[in-house]
């Protein structure tokens, strides 16, 4: 029933549309060539219309052409329509081709920090058109459905439907204060790790195992009792109190590692994690949504 009836709406557009252009041009010939369409095909148009309503809304001869006081009526409403068609085509438009709407932004919270914070300032400062609106998760969902424009992912991404686009290649680190290293050995090999106290971040997505690289290949280890964290900071902060060994992306223990405040193991073990942009596959991408993924990969190395 409602597919009857689209098809009826669809038509009646169609044919308004043709009644619009012959009317308003005055010539069936003349509109035929303005929309692409034969003569014949109008002229069945104009004849299904005051067919449907029982209406006669051109007068024609073979040497004349005259509105009747119903087509004159109509022509008033078509005129408005056809605005309104250009109006929306227009604000459309407007959506792809301008830097300028709401974005919504899906991050990671190890993400939620003053580097990254500068770099969205950065943004704002050349994009001020555009309304950021920004949601920490650590959980991809369905973008369309969760209504976001882009998501940050780290890591190996699964097949997904989305492009993705590579914003750059995060160093990671495993991580102590000098004061667990004092009367400890550093482990030389991943598989000592499970003789330490360990401090593992609660959504790893391989459980109470870290991964490793030995050669380009990726393997796991069990690590040894552990206590469970929600967020990076944490993390960082039982780390610096001697607490135990975790791991930690660059950006988030850099500064500490160069203040001697924290002191790395296992380095020829561990290796880059990716960060990759996420967006929906669209006939158009919108412009906010490409110009803000440019402006990343510009960017984001610096964090």
């Amino acid at each position: 029933m409602r597919n009857n009836l689209y098809d009826k709406q669809a038509k009646l557009s169609i044919w308004l549309q043709s009644f619009y252009h012959i009317a308003s041009i005055g010539s069936f010939s003349k509109a035929a060539k303005v929309l692409g369409q034969s003569r014949s095909t109008l002229t069945n148009h104009i004849a299904e219309l005051e067919s449907l309503y029982s209406v006669s809304l051109i007068n024609r001869t073979t040497r004349s052409f005259a509105l009747s006081q119903e087509g004159e009526a109509l022509l008033v409403h078509c005129q408005k329509l056809n605005t309104i068609l250009f109006d929306s085509h227009a604000l459309l438009s407007s959506f792809s081709d301008n830097h300028e709407g709401l974005l919504r932004l899906q991050i990671p919270s190890v993400l939620d920090t003053k580097n990254f914070h500068q770099i969205l300032s950065l943004y704002k400062q050349a994009y001020p058109q555009v309304v950021l609106d920004i949601v920490v998760s650590q959980e991809l969902g369905d973008l369309v459905e969760d209504n976001i424009d882009v998501a940050l992912i780290l890591g190996d991404l699964e097949d997904t439907s989305y492009i993705s686009r590579e914003l750059l290649s995060i160093a990671s680190h495993v991580v102590s204060s000098p004061s667990f290293w004092k009367n400890r050995q550093k482990p030389t090999h991943p598989n000592e790790l499970k003789t330490l106290p360990c401090i593992n971040y609660r959504h790893c997505r391989t459980g109470n195992q870290w991964s490793f690289s030995e050669q380009g290949k990726i393997f796991l280890v069990d690590i040894g009792p552990s206590h469970m964290c929600h967020s990076d900071e944490m993390l960082l902060s039982f780390a610096l109190d001697g607490s135990g060994v975790t791991t930690l992306l660059d950006f988030t223990c850099r500064e500490y590692i160069t203040e001697g405040k924290l002191e790395t193991c296992l380095e020829g073990w561990t290796y880059n994690i990716p960060l990759s942009a996420l967006y929906q596959r669209r006939d158009k991408t919108p412009l906010r949504v490409k110009s803000f993924v440019d402006f990343l990969v510009l960017h984001m190395p610096a964090l």
